[in-house]
């Protein structure tokens, strides 16, 4: 009768075949989990935007509201989008939003890139004090120095004019703190090597900062495009002239005008949502680079 074989120990760094079918059945019911999250997560984004399509798709005699009402429109049609279109200026208020945004877009990068460049790579007198006071105004609603803003606003002659719109808010205190992380990110030593190399602040700002905090300066381009693209209550405070009005603002003439339908504000609330979503896909690997590069965190 033979010796019963020993059995030889697995190899190190092996995974036995019962625990390696296991961890895929685990690997599987893990994934299904993510799956249905992120399906739970991109209908409660898009459902309302769905819905709102719907209702701006649908001809006359559908319900866009209350029972029984469908998500596929019977007869779709464009009618509603040319409705918003001829009822209101809209061309004009997009054109002024547009115009609101560049200057915004502008100003918060400039400003914020120089403040956070100060604040990262510079040092002198009362550094923490000012970025202390940066910080306290940052949880300060706008409606808080909305009286005081529009006093000052006024009295430098500024009330009913684009300008007056963006400069109030030409900066977010979000932006400069994503620029002060990004250039504390970027390493001293090439710093050190340009001015060995007879760099200059202007040279040195311009040829190795600025390329390396590109990311980041996407980040708080499309940033503050958003944030000058909604604006509401400010543009409606400091503007009398109609016809300066952002389309936020504008858009609001067709509650009154159609308040019992709401296939064509579904209509004109979607065209205004066109170029937020244009400009994040466009810009969206400079977003993810800029994430990537840290100017979002700390």
């Amino acid at each position: 009768m033979s010796a019963p074989t020993a059995q030889r120990p697995a190899p190190s760094g092996t995974v036995p075949l019962r625990g390696l079918k296991q961890r895929e059945r685990i690997s599987t019911k893990e994934k299904l989990i993510r799956w249905a999250l992120m399906l739970v997560a991109v209908m409660i984004v898009l459902g309302p935007l769905l819905w709102q399509l719907s209702n701006a798709l649908k001809g006359a005699g559908e319900t866009t509201v209350g029972f029984p009402s469908t998500l596929i429109p019977r007869n779709p049609t464009l009618d509603n989008f040319v409705t918003a279109f001829t009822a209101i200026p809209l061309p004009t208020y997009l054109l002024n939003s547009a115009l609101i945004a560049v200057m915004g877009v502008t100003a918060n990068v400039v400003l914020a890139t120089l403040t956070g460049y100060a604040l990262a790579r510079i040092r002198f007198r009362g550094r923490g004090i000012y970025i202390a006071v940066l910080l306290a105004t940052a949880v300060l609603p706008f409606e808080v120095i909305l009286v005081s803003t529009l006093l000052v606003t006024r009295g430098i002659g500024l009330q009913n004019t684009l300008v007056g719109v963006v400069l109030p808010q030409a900066v977010s205190i979000v932006s400069i703190f994503v620029m002060r992380q990004a250039f504390r990110n970027v390493p001293h030593e090439l710093e050190e090597a340009a001015t060995v190399d007879g760099a200059g602040p202007f040279r040195l700002f311009s040829s190795i900062m600025l390329p390396s905090v590109r990311g980041s300066l996407a980040v708080i381009a499309v940033l503050g495009f958003l944030d000058s693209w909604d604006h509401f209550i400010w543009p409606l405070v400091i503007l009398s002239d109609p016809d300066k009005y952002p389309v936020n603002v504008g858009v609001q003439f067709l509650s009154g005008t159609f308040s019992a339908d709401q296939r064509v504000i579904s209509a004109a609330a979607l065209v205004v949502m066109v170029p937020p979503l244009l400009v994040y896909f466009f810009m969206q690997k400079q977003i993810f680079k800029g994430l990537a590069e840290g100017a979002l965190k700390g």
